[in-house]
């Protein structure tokens, strides 16, 4: 596997990716219409701007993207995200740690994610702890996100 910072060119493969995630990985999490709302960002106009924000990068396994994340603004995970084809390989940890460590370089002192139900474990995992759960509104339909810190100054 092989962390690499996103080119331009792999916008409409990891669009697939974000959305087949938020669909299969989600079952069991959220229900039908929430994963149908969140997984349509990939569709939007802001999905491809947005991955030129911060630090995206990407998991690579055979040539093919396994999974990605972003970090933006430097003391925030925006995304992670890891194919249904490539779970539990890695992914997601080697593309966070990877981002822990520019943020560690860039003298952050703390990490933030809104998390997922299905990200929770992961960030407990890495060392977050969970600050507040909160109900946001995407088009109509509400979903809860775990605001998570973990302080990188220790």
């Amino acid at each position: 596997m092989l962390v690499r910072p996103y080119r331009l060119e792999e916008v409409s493969g990891l669009a697939r990716l974000y959305r087949d995630a938020v669909l299969e990985l989600a079952v069991g999490h959220y229900d039908e219409a929430q994963r149908a709302q969140w997984a349509s960002w990939a569709a939007g106009e802001e999905f491809a701007p947005s991955l030129a924000d911060g630090l995206t990068l990407v998991a690579e396994i055979d040539g093919q993207p396994g999974g990605f994340g972003q970090l933006h603004p430097e003391h925030h995970v925006r995304l992670l995200y890891t194919s249904p084809d490539y779970t539990r390989r890695g992914c997601a940890t080697a593309v966070y740690r990877s981002m822990e460590r520019h943020a560690r370089e860039c003298r952050v002192q703390s990490l933030t994610t809104d998390a997922s139900r299905v990200s929770r474990p992961l960030f407990e995992k890495e060392g977050f702890r969970v600050i507040q759960r909160e109900v946001v509104d995407r088009g109509g339909v509400s979903f809860e996100r775990i605001r998570m810190v973990k302080d990188l100054a220790v």
